[in-house]
């Protein structure tokens, strides 16, 4: 396993490469790169627990994408993944653009361990004494209580608890190692991990190492790293019976302590794990953000989402999404015939809904079950009264219906109150302050974090907004539209409150037709969305 500070990164700044690849590979020099995707101009230098996290996390990342891709495929459904062509340790396929995708999601170093777990179970592996059918006569009277009495005082014993030919490890014992390495592996994936691995995991780490050490630390990475190649070694030394079971686990280990990524499949610009065109995931990951938190009438797209396809409409050959009472108006109409155009996204958003979310901030800290902890805060001052009236009418809610074990803290704060409760509570609110208008946006995602200065796609894309706009503006008589483009970034600061997700690009960095166009440019939260787009598998 590599040692995360020794990963250079590519933050893209002044880079003269300008593709669209994310990931990790090795450069003129050999030494391995991590590039970053765009918009991460402030992520932290030499930072090992942040780029550790990203790491997995991006891994995590593509690990859902191919693994969405291949399920779209098998389902047989059109999409821009179809014909998808695997090789080595990737895939790849043309995107909805026509454009081809390589993705390298295979890690090696961490995949044969993870198949290892998966192929061998812990039932398995642990061979210690097991039920045999051959009877040790001088141990008979321990079975009696076991035995069948027959006929002519005849007792019947069938099986007895003796030692087998199983394999058994000594010394530092190989599942421990292995379980040792899988916990941590676990931690760092954000995975459930089984009682027994845990068990045994610390097992090993009490025999063996100091109470401080871990595998992903950055201060003791080096030192459990030696420690865990000389425990492998003395169990190979020391093991004299080596079935198939224990070549399994023990090259699996060998692999992850000695190997880095799997260099093995080449392209034209060195050797690498990633993704040619990152732009692609970017998409799945705004779409699954936007089913989580908007009210989507229209999206572009078939992600899966919470195990289930979205798309339930299809227009030109394409799968998208679309509420059955939402009349496609994207379309050019010419010698009566219909061009279909697609907007990635749009969701609306009712006035009263709109002021809510302006005046009032909900940050819920905790959810078990269906009860959650949330604070209330105060956004806009002019509308104190709304932010007033809000808490005031959660604490009714909680006394007159009696809510067990709910309880409010120094007015704005909530324990225990149900879900269901809190959006019971903001839908009277919002229909008392008045649905009369409704607002609607067209979201565009941009893998793009140059929006000043001018070039032909960044031109072609604003028209294609304006269409979309003038398509929308038919829709019974749609007025309020507002055109966003959402764009990716890395902060490294804490944004105002905990559901905040970005900012606004100010007017005098963007491209002067974007502006005069109205069109606002969205710096997303990357690490937010990510964490949704894994959330929600």
């Amino acid at each position: 396993m590599f040692n995360f500070n020794e990963l250079k990164l590519d933050r893209r700044e002044d880079s003269e490469n300008t593709n669209s690849f994310v990931g990790i590979r090795k450069n003129s020099n050999n030494e391995m790169v991590f590039r970053l995707p765009k918009g991460f101009d402030d992520f932290p230098e030499n930072n090992f627990e942040e780029t550790k996290k990203l790491f997995f996390r991006m891994y995590r990342t593509f690990k859902k994408f191919e693994n969405d891709s291949k399920s779209l495929q098998i389902d047989n459904k059109p999409t821009g993944k179809d014909n998808i062509e695997t090789g080595g340790n990737g895939y790849q396929f043309k995107d909805k653009e026509n454009n081809e995708v390589v993705i390298y999601s295979k890690i090696s170093v961490i995949e044969n361990l993870l198949e290892a777990y998966n192929e061998l179970s812990l039932d398995v592996i642990e061979r210690r004494t097991g039920r045999n059918e051959e009877i040790n006569y001088s141990k008979i009277d321990r079975y009696l209580h076991h035995a069948i009495y027959l006929e002519d005082d005849i007792t019947y014993i069938g099986e007895m608890d003796l030692p087998r030919h199983f394999l058994h490890y000594e010394s530092a014992n190989l599942i421990d190692l292995f379980c040792f390495i899988l916990y941590e592996l676990g931690i760092e994936l954000e995975q459930e991990i089984d009682s027994r691995v845990e068990e045994l995991s610390y097992r090993f780490k009490e025999q063996n190492l100091a109470y401080d050490q871990s595998l992903f630390n950055e201060e003791t990475f080096d030192t459990t790293i030696v420690a865990l190649k000389d425990s492998l070694d003395d169990i190979d030394k020391v093991t004299a019976y080596k079935d198939e079971d224990y070549w399994v686990l023990y090259e699996a280990i060998e692999s992850f302590l000695y190997g880095e990524l799997d260099m093995e499949n080449t392209h034209e610009d060195g050797v690498f794990w990633g993704i040619s065109n990152f732009y692609q995931i970017w998409e799945d990951m705004c779409n699954s953000y936007s089913f989580d938190k908007f009210n989507v009438i229209y999206a572009d797209t078939n992600i899966i989402f919470d195990g289930k396809q979205v798309a339930n409409h299809s227009v030109g050959g394409y799968q998208l999404f679309k509420i059955e009472e939402f009349e496609n108006p994207f379309f050019i109409k010419f010698r009566d015939k219909k061009r279909w155009i697609r907007p990635d996204l749009v969701h609306r958003v009712e006035e009263g809904t709109r002021i809510l979310e302006k005046s009032i901030e909900i940050n819920i800290t905790n959810k078990h079950n269906n009860r959650i902890d949330f604070n209330v805060y105060l956004n806009d001052k002019s509308k104190k009264e709304i932010y007033i009236l809000f808490c005031r009418k959660l604490k009714t809610a909680l006394n007159s219906r009696k809510i067990h074990g709910a309880r409010v803290i120094d007015g704005n704060t909530f324990k225990n109150f149900p879900e269901s409760e809190l959006q019971n509570q903001k839908t009277k609110l919002i229909k008392s302050i008045g649905n009369a208008r409704t607002s609607y946006f067209i979201l565009d995602w941009k893998y793009i974090d140059n929006y000043k200065v001018y070039n032909r796609k960044l031109n072609t894309d604003i028209s294609k907004q304006l269409c979309y706009e003038s398509s929308l503006h038919q829709y019974k008589n749609v007025t309020d539209i507002e055109s966003q483009f959402i764009v990716p970034y890395f902060y490294n600061t804490f944004l105002k409150h905990k559901n905040g997700i970005g900012y606004f690009v100010d007017e005098h960095l963007l491209f002067k037709r974007i502006v005069d166009n109205k069109i606002k440019v969205f710096k997303a939260d990357f690490k937010k969305i990510q964490e949704v787009y894994l959330t929600h598998g």
